[in-house]
């Protein structure tokens, strides 16, 4: 019954407002406005952007003015002036404003259906108030009695687990002393091996530097024995026998016009300069004396090694019979591999074939470079 109230109302109102519209509509005549047609299809989608989702009714309102605007449109374009256009606009507005006041209504009824839900809600809100309040003041002594015999169980469980807590703290706490302890006494007996061995150090150190200055003053010693001895030796200078000092220490070179032709037996001269050389030896106990056979290119290198070894072999031995101990001596056949002049000439080859005598300080002989290297052998012609 309500309904059929509501429908009379809107379409009473709807006639109302057509009405005005008309009379609106007559006087603005010479305006230019929309046509009927626009103003229904622009009508019906402003009504249809405001329709709640669940207006069943506008919408099936909506359906049917949006079947009777196709009518409408067709009158209009045979004559926007006939009584058929003017009755379908008429009833395009009728339709809007009903849609209207159906989406209104419905509008209302969502407002008053929510308004119903809230206090519904509410009063469901009140009833378990309510209740929780009923329960809290009739309460049961039982549970009470349970929940505070849970908490004594729960008390007596954490002051074990207290207890346990600690006994393991303390436990810990014992270990962590011992290890601290034993760290201690760890750190105090590497201290105790560290300053020792600073100490050995420190003792070492002064050993060493005792020994550098004994060594210093033996090596002094024997510079200025060798100086001594190089100043002898210089007596022996000639054109046969040749006094040098380089780092190996003082060197006799001897020619080998000291020795036969191509043969290793020592001449009388040379046996009266190595005689005195051995008497400078025999006071100079500290020398040793490198003995080292040379020759040129000239010959094979076979013959040459042969040769050169075989001079120092003899001059080792005349120095031998003269008295001087064989252990301060060594002999070695170079051959042609360590040169001292261009062995493409004449003069170059009387100097290369030589015997030199390497007389050094023990002292400084393990400061000294090596006599000599052997070289790569080199093809030469048979002597002739």
């Amino acid at each position: 019954m309500k309904m059929k109230n509501l429908f009379a109302i809107s379409a009473f109102a709807a006639s109302l407002c057509f009405a005005e519209e008309a009379a609106s509509a007559a006087e603005t005549a010479e305006v230019a406005q929309p046509d009927v047609v626009e103003t229904c299809f622009a009508a019906l989608d402003a009504v249809a952007k405001d329709i709640p989702a669940n207006a069943i009714a506008a919408k099936y309102t909506l359906a049917a003015a949006n079947a009777a605007v196709a009518n409408l449109e067709t009158a209009f374009k045979e004559d926007p002036e006939s009584e058929e256009t003017q009755a379908l606009a008429a009833k395009c507005d009728i339709y809007v404003k009903i849609a209207t006041a159906q989406a209104e209504t419905q509008k209302y009824r969502n407002h008053t259906a929510s308004n119903w839900e809230k206090r519904a809600a509410t009063a469901r809100s009140i009833e378990a108030i309510q209740e929780q309040i009923s329960q809290a003041r009739s309460g049961k002594v039982n549970d009470l009695e349970a929940e505070k015999a849970k908490m004594k169980d729960q008390e007596a469980r954490l002051q074990a687990e207290m207890q346990q807590n600690q006994e393991k703290f303390q436990a810990e706490a014992a270990a962590k002393e011992a290890a601290l302890k034993a760290a201690s006494e760890r750190e105090a007996n590497l201290q105790k091996q560290q300053a020792d061995l600073q100490k050995q150090q420190a003792d070492l150190q002064k050993q060493l530097e005792a020994e550098k200055k004994a060594l210093a003053e033996e090596r002094a010693k024997a510079e200025a024995r060798q100086a001594e001895a190089m100043n002898k030796l210089n007596e022996l200078q000639s054109k046969l026998i040749q006094v040098t000092k380089d780092a190996r220490g003082i060197i006799l070179s001897m020619s080998d016009i000291l020795f036969d032709v191509n043969k290793a037996s020592l001449k009388a001269d040379l046996k009266t300069s190595l005689a005195k050389v051995a008497g400078i030896l025999s006071v100079y106990q500290q020398f040793n004396v490198s003995i080292e056979g040379n020759t040129d290119n000239t010959g094979s290198e076979e013959h040459n090694m042969k040769l050169s070894q075989q001079r120092a072999d003899n001059v080792m031995k005349f120095l031998v019979d003269q008295g001087i101990d064989a252990s301060r001596l060594t002999a070695k056949g170079l051959g042609m591999s360590m040169p001292i002049a261009d062995n493409k000439t004449k003069e170059g080859r009387q100097k290369n074939r030589r015997v030199d005598l390497v007389i050094q300080d023990k002292a400084l002989q393990q400061n000294a470079e090596p006599a000599a290297e052997a070289a790569e052998p080199a093809a030469a012609p048979e002597a002739k």
